[in-house]
């Protein structure tokens, strides 16, 4: 019953949507048919200046991969991808009409990994000759000030606005715990998981954190701490212990900031850009980096059409197709075919996966542990760049691959299982709700959120739980090549930075894409700077919105971002409606292997 609820339900918002769609579609469709008159009459695009001063606003933040489910199909940018940032940073960097780059920061969601890769692209773009400045109303009113900070530490000058803040605090890792919420609703979790240090199921099953928890997540905010701690000494001319001085000192003002050197100028938006552009020189013009990737892009250099295919895992981990448009998680089979046209397409040299993934289904995640394993046994190399997360089953897949790198600030490991189910049965009379029914087979209710497990059933599903945890550790120490008491010290659900886990033996290297694309050229005897054997997407993009309307409208039409932008607002509140609404009658198995979800700061 509750999943014949659940289908009525998706069923609804699912007729909601599209005909919302289809709506939208048809005004959008008028709208581009009279753009392409315009076109056709004559319009352009607009040249570049001879003087360009680059241009990011950071106000949506930045995303790992490209756009997931219809976003994908429809080609979105809803926010700068970190790939698409440091490849036109790096192509800006040998472009003489480029004489620097300014960032609008303090807004939007960054990691401390791509504030890392970010990092070192802005380190590279200022050793071309060319300048870096940020701007910030304020650093921390609208989101954690640590990270942006940290990303300003990497530029020539820091502005904050005259009444901003800088919230340069350090860092705070929490979650909730439900067991009393669910006590008084009489309900119960019947979970279990491995090992001490895996604690995905105690959010439900204690009030606190245990004390393997509690040293994990120390020790993950003491490093990231150290990390932001070096970079500020670093970008600032400071020392290390003063570094540490001035974070346990915060939050500032803006007039506090700027007497501990914490920045270097307090005004408004309108005078650093002034500013800005009289730096870049006589006749300089503001052009956004997404403007100057579209109409900037360089002849490429000979090439005998070898390309490094950079294939992105992203979000959970689930069995299932993987190129459902409406799917807020698509499944693992769409991936599994890619890797398996890249291995066989002759233009690809090499592969690069990304992962950025908490985990999920173990099944799904062995599959495609499989698969790159198989290939990279087989048929040609493959390389694993871990994102801001690779964790629990992320981490699992990486072992196929080598080498592993991360950034310092990436969160993996995880290596360990959790599982269970909620019983209901006496939280269903608080609501005047009673259920019954009938069954064929000892076993047929073992997932039934209606009844705990039987006692049989129960060591059933530990024996479930040790296999997963037996295969996880397998995986790890074959990949990685530990046994003893280096795999001991790795497995049990820790959860490490990059930096902790290149110590520990769980990734090879630090960096990001750039020094993933290189690995993959030497692994496949190539020149590792060989840059004419490019880390492309794959399969190439397709114009996404033209394939999304030509589907649908049988036509050919241009794609414009800009109006699409309710649609996505639109999308963005559906998607997560239909995934927790999917999760209430989920089958608990799908999320075994996944790191438990941390609020922080």
């Amino acid at each position: 019953m509750a999943r014949l609820l659940l289908f009525l339900m998706k069923c609804i918002l699912g007729l909601l949507a599209t005909l919302g769609l289809f709506l939208v579609l048809a005004l959008v469709g008028g709208w581009l048919f009279w753009e392409e008159v315009k076109e056709w009459q004559g319009a352009g695009p607009e040249e570049l200046p001879e003087r360009i001063l680059l241009q990011l606003d950071l106000a949506e933040g930045l995303r790992d991969g490209p756009a997931e489910g219809l976003f994908a199909l429809a080609g979105l940018d809803t926010a700068p991808s970190i790939r698409m940032v440091t490849e036109v940073l790096e192509r800006a960097s040998g472009d003489e009409r480029v004489a620097g780059v300014i960032l609008r920061l303090g807004y939007g969601d960054l990691t401390p990994a791509q504030v890392q890769e970010m990092a070192a692209a802005l380190k590279r773009f200022r050793e071309s000759g060319r300048f870096a400045l940020g701007f910030a109303e304020s650093f921390g009113e609208a989101g954690n000030g640590n990270e942006h900070y940290h990303l300003a530490t990497a530029l020539d000058e820091i502005w904050l606005q005259p009444t901003g803040d800088l919230d340069l605090i350090g860092y705070h890792l929490e979650q909730p715990f439900v067991r009393r919420l669910l006590d008084d609703w009489d309900i119960r979790l019947r979970a279990d998981q491995r090992q001490q240090w895996k604690g995905l199921a105690d959010a439900a099953l204690r009030e606190d954190l245990s004390p393997f928890v509690r040293e994990n997540l120390q020790a993950i905010v003491d490093s990231l701490y150290e990390q932001l701690a070096r970079a500020i000494a670093q970008g600032r001319g400071l020392s290390l212990e003063e570094a540490r001085r001035l974070i346990d000192a915060g939050p500032y003002s803006a007039r506090d900031a700027l007497d501990a050197g914490l920045v270097d100028r307090l005004d408004y938006r309108a005078a650093f850009e002034k500013t800005a552009l009289e730096r870049a020189g006589e006749e300089a013009a503001l052009v956004s980096l997404l403007d100057y990737r579209k109409g900037g892009r360089e002849e490429p250099g000979e090439s005998d059409g070898s390309m490094i295919a950079l294939l992105h895992l992203q979000g959970a981990i689930q069995l299932g197709g993987g190129e459902r448009w409406n799917s807020p998680t698509p499944g693992v089979e769409g991936l599994v075919k890619k890797l398996r046209e890249a291995a066989e397409d002759e233009a690809v040299a090499a592969i690069v996966v990304r992962i950025d993934s908490p985990g999920g289904s173990a099944v799904a995640s062995d599959m495609v542990w499989h698969e790159i394993k198989r290939i990279r046994e087989e048929v040609k190399p493959i390389v694993i760049s871990l994102g801001s997360v690779a964790a629990s089953g992320g981490y699992y897949i990486a072992v196929a691959g080598r080498p592993l790198l991360a950034q310092p600030g990436s969160l993996t490991g995880s290596i360990g299982v959790a599982g269970g189910k909620p019983v209901l049965e006496d939280f269903w009379p608080r609501l005047g709700l009673t259920w019954d029914g009938v069954q064929a087979g000892d076993n047929a209710d073992i997932w039934s959120l209606n009844r705990d497990f039987s006692p049989e059933q129960w060591r059933k599903f530990q024996i479930f739980l040790d296999r997963i945890y037996e295969d996880f550790t397998a995986r790890v120490a074959e990949g990685r090549a530990l046994e003893g008491e280096a795999l001991e010290s790795v497995v049990g659900g820790r959860i490490f930075t990059g930096e902790q886990a290149l110590e520990a033996g769980l990734i090879d290297a630090l960096g990001g894409l750039r020094e993933a694309a290189a690995a993959a050229r030497e692994a496949a005897g190539l020149d590792p700077d060989d840059e004419t054997v490019p880390l492309a997407d794959y399969p190439p993009d397709e114009e996404g919105f033209l394939r999304l309307l030509e589907l649908i409208l049988d036509g050919n039409v241009g794609s414009h971002e800009a109006i699409l932008h309710r649609l996505e607002l639109l999308l963005r509140r559906v998607g997560p409606l239909l995934q927790a609404l999917e999760g209430l009658a989920a089958d608990p198995r799908r999320d075994t292997l996944r790191a438990p979800a941390l609020q922080g700061s």
